[in-house]
Formats: structure tokens, C-alpha cells, sequence
């Protein structure tokens, strides 16, 4: 089992009693990024079709291709975890992944690559979120560990080349809750591939990076397989209106997990670019919000839902900032106090319309309880954070 989000209470002073705070994924500590400072230099103020090209000169730039037998070596650094006993490294696969028990069935690097298979759980091999016959089966795009995870071989067989999507008729599904069928996905009736709730953006967030890494290329694998399925044949939008909503859909309600922020990490140091929706969230909304298919989402309808909208971490923290994740984007101006256990007022400031995430400065907090307020448009949410001892 690997929980990517939660949420716990914490029983604190009278003022603070009843607010809640995330918890850490179980099965992955939280590191200090290796994002150099500049790496997203150029981008500022931009939005649209020329975002987009600003990020893929910047993550097409320096990028180290691998071959594709690289692919194998490469994800026992990118796509490895403990069990849930902790008593071994096993491989982080999506498809077999259980979030709420135990895993139906579990592999390790070193045992259980494909070969051949006969049934699920029988073996793991590299799994191309974006198949490798919309891309005509060639590099650098085979050996791109952005897009490539290892998973369970007949899931991976049975996910073939059909687009992701959410199953309204199914009979094919996996030991996970995996599902192979049919469904209206804002329009589109044919047969996708549906993975858990855990992953929907994970997957979402890796094909945006597709579109934006291979921009020069993508208006022409429209022809290619049965890829005209999701791509409309240019380098912008370059999806489907239908494919679009669904992926941006996938994009909100699973935010950045660390697993995510961790592999982007691990991805840099292998082929030299990142994921920059993982690293900033909101620029899927900026670069696709001039397709009027998506619209930024009220924060009050994230805190209208059962768990908050609101994720902070690392916390309790000894960094000079703490992080905010927002379940959805949200359109009016909000703004955020820091108040300490006396009731002062540490410091304030505006939260950015139109982004999911977001860093708050820190520093000049001494250690100890503090309380962040958000307040808006009659929307008031409160996250409680320990400063440690630097």
C-alpha cells in the first residue's frame, strides 16, 4: 500500500484544535529538489502557445537522449520503493499499485523483468504512457524516461496503444482496479484504458510533458497508428478538445505527489531535462486556457469537498519556506496571514490567482506553532505548521 495524500487531525492548543495537515506519502521522503534556480528562466509573464514554446526550448535544451536498453538500468533509480513491510525494494509500478491494502502482487528489479507472460503479476517491462506507435517506435522518444514507467506486463499488453480515458462499461479489469472499456469522455465513446484515482495525474501530467518536449514534432503523428485518437494534428493545442478536458480533469484532481517530485528529480540527473508540470503545476492551465476548454476552479469548491483543498508541506519544516499544493486552480484574489500561538500576526501576503501551487517565505520565523489563514471571496481555510530548529 503507498498513500500519496492524506489527511490527519492534530490536537493542539484551543485555537489550533481541529485543523488539519498532510501527511507525508509513507514510502517516499521528502528531498531537497535539485531544480537549479534559472532552469524555468524566460518564462515569466508568458501564457498560451508561446509558454509552451519557451518551455520545450528550455527542457529540449542540454537534454541527454539514452538508448533504450537504458530504459531497464535507469528505473530501479527512478521508479523504485520499499514494500509495505519495508523490508525490500520493490518496483514502483502503477498499474499494480494498491493504495488502501496490500498489493496484489509485487516485483523487484533484479527478478522479475519480461520475458514472456502468461498472467498478471507474472512479470514487469517499460510501459509508454505515450505509445511508441504515435511516434513511429522511434528515439529519442522510445527511451524517454518522462514518459516511461515500469509496470506489469499483461496490463501493460492489455493498455496496447488506446488512450487513457474513464470506463463506463468494462469487463477487463485489473487486480488493482485497472479498467479496459468504454466510456463518454467529453464526447469521445471509443476504448480507453482507465487507471486508480492514485495515478490520473501522474499520467495526465506526463503526456502534457509530451506535447511540450516534442513540439516540433507532434503535428505530425496525427496519421501514425491510431493516434489521431487524442492528437488534432498541430504542435498547439496539439490534443483533442476531448483529451484536453479529460487530461487537465486527471491534472486537478491528482495533484503533484512527492513520488512525482521525487522521479522528476531522479529523471534530471539521467536525461538532463524535467517535467516542468510537476514543477510547476499551474502551467497547465496557463498553456491550455486559451483553448476556452478548461477554466480555473473556485478554491470554495475544493473546500466545499470532503478533505481540503489545501496541501502544505514539508511540515513540520526547517527550510526557509513552506509549500502550498491547491487541489484545483482558483480565479479570485486571496490573501494569507501567518499567526503565531499569541495570536499576532507574523506575516501576510496574496496567493496568485489561477495557479495550484505556490511557496511562502519563512525565514524570519523563529522555531515553533504557527497558523496559516486563507481568506477570500467568503472562503476561509487554516493549515497549522511547526517550524523546527534550523
Amino acid at each position: 500500500m503507498v498513500i500519496k495524500k492524506s489527511f490527519f487531525l492534530l490536537p493542539v492548543f484551543s485555537l489550533l484544535i481541529g485543523i488539519s495537515s498532510s501527511a507525508q506519502n509513507l514510502r517516499t521522503a521528502s528531498v531537497q529538489s535539485n531544480l537549479p534556480l534559472d532552469y524555468y528562466a524566460g518564462t515569466g509573464g508568458l501564457s498560451c502557445a508561446p509558454l509552451k514554446s519557451a518551455l520545450f526550448n528550455i527542457i529540449a535544451a542540454n537534454n541527454k537522449p539514452l538508448l533504450y536498453a537504458d530504459v531497464l538500468t535507469a528505473h530501479p533509480r527512478t521508479d523504485k520503493r520499499r514494500n509495505d513491510a519495508n523490508t525490500a525494494d520493490i518496483v514502483w509500478d502503477i498499474y499494480s499499485d494498491n493504495p488502501n491494502g496490500e498489493e496484489p502482487y509485487t516485483f523487484t528489479f533484479d527478478k522479475n523483468r519480461c520475458g514472456q507472460y502468461a498472467k498478471e503479476g507474472d512479470c514487469f517491462n517499460r510501459e509508454h504512457l505515450f505509445p511508441v506507435s504515435w511516434f513511429n517506435d522511434e528515439l529519442p522518444m522510445k527511451a524517454d524516461l518522462n514518459h516511461i514507467f515500469p509496470t506489469d506486463g499483461l496490463v501493460n499488453g492489455m493498455r496496447a496503444n488506446f488512450p487513457f480515458g474513464e470506463v463506463k462499461n468494462s469487463s477487463n479489469i485489473t487486480r488493482n482496479g485497472g479498467k479496459l472499456g468504454t466510456g463518454d469522455n467529453f464526447g469521445y465513446t471509443g476504448t480507453v484504458f482507465e487507471p486508480i484515482n492514485e495515478y490520473k495525474g501522474d499520467i495526465a501530467r506526463a503526456l502534457f510533458y509530451m506535447a511540450v518536449r516534442y513540439e516540433s514534432q507532434i503535428a505530425g503523428w496525427k496519421s501514425n497508428a491510431n493516434a489521431d485518437n487524442i492528437l488534432n494534428g498541430t504542435s498547439y493545442p496539439a490534443f483533442d478538445d476531448w483529451s484536453i478536458r479529460l487530461l487537465y480533469k486527471w491534472h486537478v484532481q491528482d495533484p503533484v505527489s512527492q513520488k512525482e517530485k521525487n522521479r522528476n528529480d531522479s529523471v534530471y540527473v539521467i536525461l538532463g531535462n524535467r517535467n516542468p508540470f510537476i514543477d510547476q503545476p499551474e502551467w497547465v492551465y496557463e498553456i491550455w486556457k486559451c483553448t476556452g476548454l478548461i477554466i480555473a476552479t473556485s478554491l470554495s469548491d475544493a473546500l466545499s469537498s470532503e478533505s481540503s483543498g489545501i496541501v502544505l508541506y514539508p511540515n513540520p519544516t526547517v527550510g526557509d519556506k513552506i509549500h502550498l499544493q491547491f487541489k484545483v486552480n482558483f480565479s479570485q484574489p486571496m490573501v494569507y496571514k501567518i499567526i503565531d500561538l499569541y495570536g499576532r500576526e507574523c506575516s501576510k501576503g496574496f496567493l496568485t490567482p489561477n495557479s495550484t501551487s505556490m511557496r511562502v517565505d519563512i525565514r524570519h520565523l523563529s522555531p515553533g506553532h504557527y497558523l496559516l489563514q486563507i481568506k477570500g471571496a467568503g472562503v476561509a481555510e487554516s493549515k497549522r505548521f511547526v517550524v523546527g530548529a534550523r
